[in-house]
């Protein structure tokens, strides 16, 4: 086992100082601590002929449809190979090698290869402008960036000057707009070339020197927040921290098998979800992790999943929207009535059965079996009849969603977690019903902050999962703590006797109307959206206002390759029009009838759709249909009639020119709305629901 190296605090916002690390002698001995490369080692060796990685030749552009597979001996051989490269380039113990590329084995073991060599890792979302990469890079200090393509190394080329500590880049895959000759010039490498590269056996002795230099009480990961309100901040993250999550969780996953599991990789590695579940879950369970092409969340993931058939899976509500929508778009295609109503009393029968259990009325202890294969069929389309886990998280999963996959005996474990936390703080894998977050992992502590008579207040957590700091931010940092050690989690929620948790919004998000109600948008967003199923996003606006509004965007299809939104309509959209018999709107640009504000350069407001970037919005006025809009409004007063007040009832309404997406901001990459920039972009259009009615 790695020493600890000594420390004075349980805070750092550096680079090279340590941490005390706060656990009872308990929770040291059931999870001693340890460096990342240690547990990498043990899993290597203990599974070495297990599959660890699996992917397409030419990932993100596939040349063929065969799966190429790395075992767990040469994952190692991989990551001592880079680990020796980042040493050729200059790479200096405690400094950073930033990540910016999409998900691909090469990220796997760069990260770990930056570890061994007691270095830093950095994921950057790819999503970011230059300006926002050009901060990540700065605050971290990174002498490495990795790139993906030549896109994103446009980006760097943008920027580097204004980065003298930058030593080289690293790009992942072609084209290459740089030559050879230039590398030692300007510090430009391909992957390829360098892997190619025979290295000195002196390199091979430092690297040993390096690793035996690592603590776990050192930083060995930042994460970069969202940055939705200001500048992203870098979430330090031990050795420890993120391998006591980790191994925290996997206490509770008894029923996985080393070398029998598999999932798929296709959230941002940069996000702390897809660090905790692909990379260290990946390992410590000996499964194989495939990874998706980069158009999965724009659609491709579907055909993975099929292709894949993963024993576990994550993913947001957003994709488990879309693994439904998808579902019921093929029923309505291919079924007959006579099958739909099958499949149907077979949903009916299987959600049953669940609701009987939670509920502990259940006369049996086992599943109906009548709808069994039916079921399964549903599940092997899906491409989730293997699966032994489906994980949901990142924003709050509704009912709905919870109510579908029980139907298919699909129980969905709702995950609560945070990057501040190295991921986990709690999950529901008892599912005593559809509301709860579940209990918090082992040793990991939850406080419910200045309760109102309802016991709700802000959730606080303290554990060893806890950040080290924000790097170079101790004053925020200080702010996302408590006296004793606590994190201020800014979600808005209560235990129960048992001691599960109910999540009922963020603190941020919480809605202070003028009148002095504090209102959570988020419960009302989803009962609008189950009222109107033509609606993608409902967005609520009020806070220091007399009434509440709300924003709807319509449903239309995505572009795969840009991930912008078209101008064509969803068939959910499409099949709801045609029940108000306004069937003859094909296009939102037609159902919308945008209008100019004023006199403007010619411009389509929906095509093409990677103009959308320099859309302004506030300058377009939306007509709609008498039919269309009275259709809208009668959704939005069956809300007002499930209203917990008056003050939370809907005043009025504005349909916006298209749906949200990553491409135009309105979404992280994690498809999480960002409340403050929807709350800029479309100021006008909010303000004239209260100026101008």
């Amino acid at each position: 086992m790695a020493p600890l190296k000594p420390a004075e605090n349980i805070i750092s916002c550096s680079l090279q100082e340590p941490v005390k690390i706060c656990a009872s002698a308990e929770n040291l001995n059931e999870f001693k601590p340890k460096t990342i490369p240690e547990l990498f080692r043990e899993c290597c060796e203990k599974y070495s002929k297990f599959i660890a990685l699996a992917y397409k030749e030419g990932q993100h552009f596939p040349i063929n449809n065969n799966w190429i597979k790395v075992n767990y001996e040469e994952y190692y051989k991989r990551v001592e190979k880079a680990a020796i490269a980042l040493l050729y380039l200059g790479v200096e113990p405690r400094s950073a090698v930033a990540i910016l590329a999409g998900n691909c084995p090469e990220w796997f073991c760069l990260e770990l290869a930056a570890m061994r060599i007691n270095a830093v890792v950095a994921g950057i979302y790819t999503t970011n402008s230059a300006e926002a990469v050009y901060h990540n890079l700065n605050i971290s200090d990174a002498t490495i960036v990795v790139v993906d393509d030549s896109q994103q190394m446009a980006k760097i080329r943008a920027i580097r000057t204004r980065l003298p500590k930058l030593k080289a880049v690293i790009q992942l895959h072609g084209p290459y707009d740089f030559r050879e000759d230039e590398n030692a010039k300007n510090g430009c490498y391909s992957w390829k070339d360098l892997m190619a590269m025979e290295f000195d056996e002196s390199l091979r002795m430092q690297l040993r020197c390096r690793e035996r230099d690592v603590a776990p009480n050192v930083c060995a990961l930042l994460v970069f927040t969202s940055g939705t309100v200001g500048l992203p901040k870098a979430v330090m993250l031990s050795h420890d921290a993120m391998l006591y999550a980790v191994q925290a969780l996997n206490k509770s996953l008894t029923f996985l098998k080393p070398g029998k599991e598999s999932c798929i990789s296709y959230l941002p590695l940069s996000h702390i979800v897809a660090q905790t579940f692909d990379i260290f879950l990946g390992m410590l369970n000996g499964a194989a992790v495939y990874f998706a092409d980069r158009n999965a969340v724009k659609g491709s993931l579907a055909d993975t999943l099929i292709e894949v058939q993963p024993t576990w899976f994550f993913g947001v509500p957003r994709i488990f929207e879309k693994i439904i929508e998808n579902q019921r778009k093929t029923e309505a295609k291919l079924y007959d009535n006579e099958m739909k109503n099958a499949l149907e009393n077979a949903r009916r029968a299987m959600l049953k059965y669940h609701m009987d259990q939670m509920a502990g009325n259940s006369e049996t202890s086992e599943a109906p079996h009548w709808p069994s294969q039916l079921i399964k069929d549903i599940k092997i389309s899906l491409g989730l009849n293997r699966v032994k886990v489906l994980f949901a998280g990142g924003a709050p999963v509704s009912e709905e969603i919870k109510r579908y996959f029980l139907s298919l005996d699909l129980p969905v474990v709702e995950a609560y977690g945070m990057s501040e936390t190295s991921g986990g703080i709690s999950f529901d894998f008892e599912r005593p019903n559809l509301q709860t977050c579940g209990k918090a992992v082992t040793g990991l502590e939850l406080q419910i902050y200045n309760p109102d008579v309802f016991g709700e207040g802000e959730i606080l957590i303290r554990s060893r999962g806890n950040l080290m700091g924000y790097l170079k931010e101790p004053i925020k940092t200080l702010e996302a703590l408590t006296e004793d050690g606590y994190v201020r989690g800014g979600d808005r929620g209560h235990l129960d006797a048992d001691g599960n948790l109910y999540i009922s919004g963020r603190i941020k998000e919480i809605i202070i109307t003028s009148g002095g109600e504090n209102i959570s948008p988020v419960y009302i967003e989803d009962i609008i959206k189950k009222e109107l199923p033509c609606i993608s996003n409902a967005m609520v606006v009020g806070d220091n206002r007399k009434y509440l509004t709300v924003l709807l965007t319509f449903k239309t299809l995505i572009d795969p390759d840009t991930g912008y939104p078209t101008d064509i309509l969803s068939s959910e959209t499409l099949q709801w029009l045609a029940a108000l018999d306004i069937d003859h709107y094909k296009t939102l640009k037609e159902l919308l009838n945008i209008q100019p504000t004023e006199s403007l350069h010619k411009f389509d407001p929906i095509q093409p759709t990677e103009s959308l970037h320099k859309f302004d919005p506030n300058k377009m006025e939306v007509v709609l249909d008498s039919r269309l809009f009275r259709a809208l409004d009668d959704g939005i007063q069956r809300y007002n009639q499930q209203a917990i007040s008056n003050a939370q009832k809907i005043q009025y309404f504005s349909v916006l020119s298209h749906d949200f997406s990553i491409p135009t901001g309105e979404l992280g990459p994690t498809l999480k709305s960002r409340r403050s920039f929807i709350h800029k972009k479309y100021a006008t259009i909010i303000d004239k629901m209260y100026h101008n009615k």
